[in-house]
């Protein structure tokens, strides 16, 4: 999608879905203001029976000096309709009719619903519609860190969509909830959003509870998905839960937050679990969220209904997985198949060549981020898929060799390194160098036969996890880097 392409089409109308959320107020906005920029006239809209009511939105248009109407039929002169944050034709957007030749566009970061098509960019893995914009107008040269308004009201899109920033999905998540924002702002609105009504809510969702195996499932009436994470916090503290999942239903599917409080559970991958081709899921390591679609689950269910169909697959999670702990596991890799590395291109890069020794870093990557710190002896290995992950040296050199070709292999998201005290943000690309496998790199595979947790050598406290079809592998001489 092309930003400057839409801004051509003159008299643009940008459209939230009913009774819209932060994420879709921001992120429209945001959008606007960019289309604006670019000579457009852009306005925004939404649709249904009721006004913007919630006291924090309320506050949001307000502080942030937001025009948005609430109208039940588009003007006449609109050349192109753009829905955010929804999807043209879904049960909670209007349809509103186009006048004349009208075209229309969506942005949306929900599993897709309508065909693929020039207009259409939706990304199912971004836990907010305010990252996709973000990125399409930073992607444009826009920076979002020199407009107060946009800055703020993108944020705290991703901030109410993630629970407080805490179930952060991708690392374009991670990005944005950096960018420069009035912490006052943010907080007196998160402060603003419960009223006494919903309080009850929170309180009833925790009565309503059933324990399946260690974790414990809370059913609330349908809220604000905020309200979710107030309840899951409080979920997660009950003596002998390792896990708390709150859900409510929602027109089109369950929202669901979920907490962890044991290392055997990481919240983002319990969540991508449950959520597993029905939805989306994905967070942080203690706490995550997902959604998990009516019609995709009435593909797959097997006529269960979306509340049984929860309570299925968290059957399933709590007793598929087997448990691989690095130099302490029972595995006999001696019997499984040998296998000899390809010699195929990799990158890395010299930590110290990206900061100064010793300087705490965070790897950012698509698979999450790595906390190191800055070594002579630490590189950065990427792999063949743009896998970052740390290597000391000395084992480096003993299996790669140096090219003198750069690393030039495109990457869904480039790899960045964050100094941890001051902020700062380089990418890895620029220092990223090609080498191969040295001699023959022997390692031990076998596929796997159902859902296993592996817990590495160099971070004991998160595991690597795969499904039937996936291998575990050894490296041959020590299996327990495994």
């Amino acid at each position: 999608m092309d930003i400057k392409q839409l801004a051509a089409y003159g008299n643009i109308v940008i459209q939230c879905h009913d009774i819209p959320d932060a994420d879709a107020i921001g992120a429209g906005f945001a959008l606007q203001q960019r289309l604006r920029a670019l000579g457009a006239n852009a306005s925004l809209i939404y649709g249904g029976r009721a006004a913007i009511s919630k006291p924090n939105l309320v506050m949001m248009l307000e502080i942030l000096e937001i025009e948005i109407a609430h109208v039940q039929e588009l003007p006449p002169e609109t050349t192109l309709l753009i829905t955010v944050d929804c999807q043209r034709g879904a049960g909670n957007v209007q349809n509103f009719d186009l006048p004349g030749a009208a075209d229309f566009a969506v942005i949306d970061h929900h599993r897709a619903e309508i065909p693929e098509g020039d207009n259409i960019l939706i990304r199912p893995a971004l836990a907010s519609c305010a990252t996709l914009v973000w990125d399409l107008i930073a992607g444009d040269g826009f920076s979002a860190s020199g407009d107060y308004r946009v800055c703020n009201a993108l944020c705290y899109g991703l901030f109410t969509d993630t629970n407080g920033f805490s179930e952060l999905r991708h690392p374009l998540d991670r990005d944005l909830a950096e960018l420069p924002y009035d912490v006052a702002f943010i907080r007196k609105l998160s402060n603003s959003t419960v009223t006494l009504e919903e309080l009850t809510v929170i309180g009833d969702s925790l009565k309503n509870y059933e324990i399946i195996n260690n974790i414990g499932l809370f059913r609330s009436a349908p809220c604000d998905p905020n309200l979710l994470g107030f309840a899951s916090d409080i979920a997660k503290q009950v003596v002998g839960i390792d896990s708390g999942i709150v859900y409510c239903e929602q027109p089109q599917g369950l929202k669901l937050s979920v907490r962890s409080s044991a290392r055997e559970i990481m919240a983002d991958e319990l969540a991508a679990f449950l959520c597993r081709d029905v939805g989306s899921g994905g967070g942080a390591v203690e706490k995550a969220g997902g959604f998990l679609g009516l019609s995709r689950i009435s593909e797959r269910g097997g006529g269960l209904s979306a509340s049984d169909y929860l309570r299925r697959r968290i059957r399933e999670y709590t007793s598929n997985y087997e448990h691989i702990y690095a130099g302490k596991h029972t595995v006999d890799f001696g019997r499984m198949r040998l296998f000899r590395k390809r010699m195929r291109p990799v990158g890395f890069a010299k930590s110290c060549d990206i900061f100064a020794d010793k300087t705490k870093i965070t790897i950012r990557t698509l698979e999450g981020d790595v906390d190191t710190v800055a070594s002579d002896e630490i590189y950065l290995m990427i792999g063949i898929l743009g896998e970052v992950y740390p290597i000391l040296r000395d084992k480096f050199e003993k299996s790669y060799v140096v090219t003198d070709d750069p690393y030039t292999e495109p990457l869904e998201y480039a790899p960045t390194v964050i100094n941890r005290i001051t902020g700062e943000r380089c990418a890895v690309l620029p220092f990223a160098k090609a080498c191969l496998p040295h001699g023959e790199k022997l390692v031990r595979a076998d596929e796997l036969r159902g859902d296993t947790k592996v817990f590495s050598y160099w971070d004991t406290e998160k595991y690597f996890y795969g499904s039937q079809g996936d291998f575990l592998v050894a490296n041959e001489g020590d299996y327990g880097d495994c």
